[in-house]
C-alpha cells in the first residue's frame, strides 16, 4: 500500500516544481516603455532619452542597452556587474541615469549633439529569463539666423527683395506676406545645404509700385521652435518713374555735376596750397603710408568671424554667442576699425575679391548700430557696396556708379579737415567715389557684410 502511494506522490512533486518555475517566469516578465513621440533638441545641446520597466522592477541585476541600430551601433550599455561601456563614438557624451535603477528606470542624457545623433534609438533590458526592448524617435533641430532683407534693382520691373538667412535644420520654410497677410510667390528661392548639414537660405519677391509696400519673411522651422520675422517697407523713391521731365532733369544735373567737379577741383587747388602752407600732409604725401586699421571684435555683429589678426572678416551665417554691448551691431552684420580719426588724412586698401554683397567706408562714432534703420551720409556713413555685381552709394536712393573695371583691391581716403571721403581702384588708383561732408567727432572705418560667405581682408 505504501509502495502504491509513491507514484502519485512523485507526480505532485514534479507538478509544484512545474507551478513553480511558471509562477517564476509569469513574475519576471515585463514591457520597455519609452515616449511614443518623436523627441526634439537642438544640435549642440543635450537631451534625455527616458526608457523604464512596466512594473517597475529592480535593473539592477539585468543588462540594459541603448543603441541606434540603423546605425548597428551600440550607444551606452550597463551590465548586471555595474560596471558600463560607452560606444566608441559616443565616448565623453553620454551619461546613464542610475537614480532609478532600483523602479526599473535607466534614461540616457546625450550631449554636443551632432546631425549623426538624429535617428531611432532602441532600449533593451535582459534579465536571465526575459527580454523586452522598444524604440522612440530623437529630431534635431537649429535656429537658423535672424532674416536679413535686401533691396535692389530688378529690371524695368520694380524692385527684388531678398530674404536671407542661413544654419538652419531641418530645411525651414519661407513665407512671404503683405500687410493685409496676403501670401506673396517668390521669384525665385534657394535652399543649399553646406558641408555642415545646415541649410542657408536664399528668397526673393519683386515688387512694384503698385505693391502693398510692406512686405515680411517668415522662416517657419520644421520644429517646435519658434518663427522668424522680418520686415521692411518699401518706399516710392526705390522705384524709377518715366516722366517727360525726366530728360531735361538729367541734363540739368550732369550740368550741375559737371559745375561742382570744377568747384570741387578749384576748392581741392586752395586747399592744398592751405595745406602746403600750414604744414599739413600735401594729398600724394597721405598716400605714402597706409593707416594700420585692425577690425574691433566688441562692434562685430554676431555672424562674423574675424581673423588673421583681426584684418579678415567672414560672414559665417549662424550667430555666434557673443556678450551684448552698447556697440555691437545687432541686426546688420557690421564691424567698425578699432581705432577712430578726429583729424588728419588717412587712407586703407580693402582685398574685395570674389563674389557676395558688402559696403565698406567711414562712419560717425555716433551713428546707429541697434535695431533698424538707413545707412546714409545723413544717418552718419559714407560708404560704397558691391550688390548682384553692381557697385552703389550706400544712401536711401542706391544710386549707381560706373566703376572703370572690377577692383581687386578698394581704397579708402579719409581726409578729415577737407571734409572727404573717396574710393579708389588700388592697382590703378582709377577713382570709383567720392563723398563730401563736415565730419565731427571721431570717424571709423567701416564694414558690411550682408551675403553669407563673403570675406573682405585689410592689406597690410
Amino acid at each position: 500500500m505504501l509502495g502504491a502511494r509513491c507514484p502519485h506522490s512523485s507526480a505532485a512533486l514534479l507538478s509544484a516544481v512545474l507551478l513553480l518555475h511558471v509562477q517564476a517566469a509569469v513574475a519576471v516578465s515585463f514591457q520597455v516603455l519609452v515616449p511614443t513621440s518623436p523627441l526634439s533638441a537642438p544640435l549642440g545641446g543635450t537631451v534625455l532619452l527616458p526608457c523604464h520597466l512596466s512594473p517597475a522592477l529592480s535593473a539592477q541585476a539585468m543588462q540594459v542597452k541603448w543603441s541606434q541600430p540603423q546605425l548597428g551601433q551600440d550607444v551606452h550599455v550597463y551590465l548586471p556587474d555595474g560596471s558600463e561601456v560607452q560606444g566608441e563614438r559616443y565616448r565623453g557624451r553620454t551619461e546613464l541615469l542610475r537614480d532609478e535603477i532600483q523602479r526599473g528606470s535607466l534614461a540616457l542624457r546625450i550631449w554636443n549633439l551632432t546631425l549623426r545623433d538624429e535617428g531611432r534609438y532602441l532600449c533593451d533590458f535582459q534579465s536571465d529569463t526575459y527580454f523586452s526592448d522598444a524604440a522612440l524617435e530623437l529630431r534635431l533641430t537649429s535656429s537658423g539666423s535672424d532674416p536679413l532683407l535686401h533691396v535692389g534693382l530688378y529690371e524695368d520691373k520694380g524692385v527684388s527683395v531678398t530674404c536671407l538667412s542661413a544654419g538652419w535644420y531641418p530645411e525651414p520654410n519661407v513665407l512671404w506676406r503683405n500687410s493685409h497677410k496676403k501670401i506673396l510667390s517668390p521669384e525665385s528661392e534657394r535652399k543649399l545645404q553646406s558641408d555642415d548639414g545646415l541649410f542657408n537660405v536664399s528668397s526673393t519677391v519683386v515688387m512694384t509700385e503698385s505693391s502693398d509696400p510692406a512686405l515680411t519673411c517668415t522662416l517657419s522651422p520644421g520644429s517646435p521652435d519658434p518663427e522668424k520675422v522680418s520686415a521692411i517697407f518699401i518706399s516710392d523713391t526705390f522705384f524709377p518713374r518715366v516722366s517727360s521731365w525726366r530728360v531735361p532733369l538729367f541734363v540739368i544735373l550732369t550740368i550741375c555735376v559737371c559745375f561742382l567737379a570744377l568747384a570741387a577741383l578749384c576748392l581741392w587747388r586752395i586747399h592744398k596750397k592751405k595745406e602746403e602752407s600750414h604744414g599739413r600732409p600735401s594729398w600724394k604725401e597721405a598716400f605714402l603710408k597706409a593707416a594700420d586699421v585692425t577690425l574691433d571684435p566688441k562692434t562685430a555683429h554676431p555672424s562674423l568671424e574675424l581673423f588673421a589678426e583681426r584684418k579678415g572678416l567672414r560672414n559665417t551665417g549662424p550667430r555666434q554667442s557673443l556678450p551684448e554691448g552698447p556697440g555691437r551691431f545687432d541686426v546688420y552684420s557690421c564691424v567698425l576699425g578699432s581705432d577712430g580719426y578726429e583729424s588728419g588724412m588717412h587712407y586703407w586698401d580693402v582685398e574685395v575679391a570674389g563674389t557676395g554683397g558688402w559696403a565698406l567706408g567711414v562712419t560717425r562714432e555716433s551713428a546707429s548700430r541697434k535695431g533698424w534703420f538707413m545707412f546714409s551720409p545723413k544717418q552718419g556713413t559714407w560708404a560704397i557696396q558691391l550688390s548682384r555685381g553692381q557697385y552703389r552709394e550706400v544712401t536711401p536712393e542706391w544710386s549707381p556708379l560706373d566703376p572703370p573695371q572690377n577692383p581687386g583691391k578698394v581704397r579708402v581716403y579719409l581726409d578729415y579737415e577737407g571734409g572727404v571721403v573717396c574710393f579708389y581702384d588700388a592697382d590703378t588708383m582709377a577713382p570709383l567715389h567720392a563723398f563730401t561732408a563736415l565730419f565731427t567727432g571721431k570717424i571709423y572705418p567701416f564694414f558690411w557684410l550682408w551675403s553669407v560667405g563673403t570675406c573682405l581682408r585689410l592689406c597690410p
